[in-house]
């Protein structure tokens, strides 16, 4: 074979092989095009599987615990009761969405009749209300409400055992239903006052028990993390004594700004702060000190109304018994306590500010020798439990956000 021709033959095949080159390498590009179309669609569908979940969550935060509930029993895939974060999320979507906890007790023979009802408005509609009756089965006692935070309720039962009754300091979710027994702090539950509250300090929840007596007061916290009760040293805790209701129990303390609040003996508003423990005088305006020597202390009630500490007194002024409430505006700042309103009662009633409406009226609960009542600034204010509560009962009532904290994971 001449040069030439095995030259024009080498040229021929390096053709060849280049057209199979591009055709491999253009095989190549459409297979990694197609590829990367796969992948590009795969990403799609899964930000879009997520954006439905994420969906779904959000939907499902809004809804109340008694419905979360009902899908947990549906299916184990549509727990999802049990994460923290949506727990977080649920707990941030019901902060405005308060429920109403009653504990009614009817005193009869042979034995007292003792209910629980959770309400979500003072309507007279009794399709909203509901029958709690896991205490009331598990427990023949009666519940002493002493207080609620972040959907959990502090209160103190009794059991009736062979020979005496035994007391115990429980805390509940009555949302799920779930409690857990809480250690006596070491000088009992008698004759003491409870608070509850978290602490944002340590994101932990912390009860408060002051025992006062006639000879000493003593005072002890117990932060759920650790498990165990602490005295503590309050300078000044001495508290004026309210009215006790029927078993002897005082009304809890006042929780708010991350503090306890009290009527202090000196006619000021005691405050203990958790995260620091440190305890302040909050003073009163004239006004209000100048009811100090018409009232005796059980006609003085501290509350909390829309977050705002409250003073209530219940007494004579110019010749006729009335109610008048303040609240403090600013926390802590002497001038900003403001009369709310004045109202005229009867003079055996004790009264206690319960909630405040959005225009601003209360209702309040108003205890004499015939029965419980609630009123407003306007009048009498009729429940669905008015068809039931007969004269000599007794109501103990607090309010809650729904929540689905399991109190077992604090302690």
């Amino acid at each position: 074979m001449t040069p030439k021709a095995m030259k024009n033959k080498s040229n021929a095949n390096t053709k060849k092989t280049n057209q199979i080159y591009d055709m491999e390498k253009c095989n190549f590009c459409i297979c990694q095009q197609k590829k990367k179309k796969s992948n590009e669609m795969d990403i799609v569908a899964q930000r879009s599987i997520i954006c439905q979940e994420e969906l779904i969550r959000e939907i499902l935060s809004w809804l109340p615990v008694r419905s979360l509930l009902r899908f947990k029993c549906v299916s184990k895939s549509w727990d999802i009761t049990s994460d923290p974060y949506f727990k977080k999320k649920h707990q941030s979507r019901q902060v405005n969405s308060l429920r109403f906890l009653f504990a009614h007790t009817k005193f009869c023979r042979p034995q007292n009749i003792h209910n629980l009802y959770s309400n979500s408005s003072l309507s007279l509609d009794e399709d909203d209300v509901q029958n709690i009756d896991y205490l009331s089965s598990e427990y023949t006692c009666f519940h002493i409400l002493c207080g609620s935070c972040d959907g959990l309720v502090l209160m103190i039962i009794r059991l009736p055992t062979r020979y005496t009754h035994e007391l115990i300091l429980l805390l509940w979710n009555p949302s799920t239903r779930e409690s857990i027994h809480i250690p006596f702090p070491i000088f009992g539950l008698r004759n003491s006052i409870f608070g509850f509250g978290y602490d944002p300090t340590t994101h932990d929840y912390k009860i408060l028990a002051i025992q006062q007596s006639k000879s000493q007061t003593q005072c002890a916290i117990l932060a759920l993390k650790s498990g165990s009760w602490r005295n503590v040293y309050i300078e000044t805790p001495h508290i004026f004594r309210t009215l006790k209701n029927s078993f002897g129990f005082e009304d809890p303390l006042a929780f708010v700004h991350g503090a306890f609040h009290w009527i202090h003996c000196n006619f000021c508003v005691g405050s203990f702060n958790i995260s620091n423990e440190v305890c302040t005088m909050i003073p009163l305006s004239e006004q209000m000190y100048s009811y100090r020597s018409r009232a005796i202390s059980r006609d003085y009630h501290v509350s909390i109304l829309d977050g705002m500490v409250c003073l209530s007194s219940a007494c004579k002024v110019d010749g006729e018994y009335a109610f008048t409430l303040w609240g403090m505006k600013d926390h802590g700042v002497k001038e900003s306590w403001t009369q709310l309103f004045k109202i005229k009662i009867a003079p055996v009633s004790i009264v206690k500010p319960v909630y405040r409406f959005a225009d601003g009226d209360v209702l309040f609960q108003c205890r004499d020798v015939v029965r419980d009542s609630f009123r407003t600034s306007k009048g009498r204010f009729q429940l669905w439990c008015d068809s039931f509560v007969k004269r000599g009962d007794m109501i103990n009532i607090v309010t809650f956000n729904e929540s689905l904290i399991d109190p077992k994971t604090l302690f």
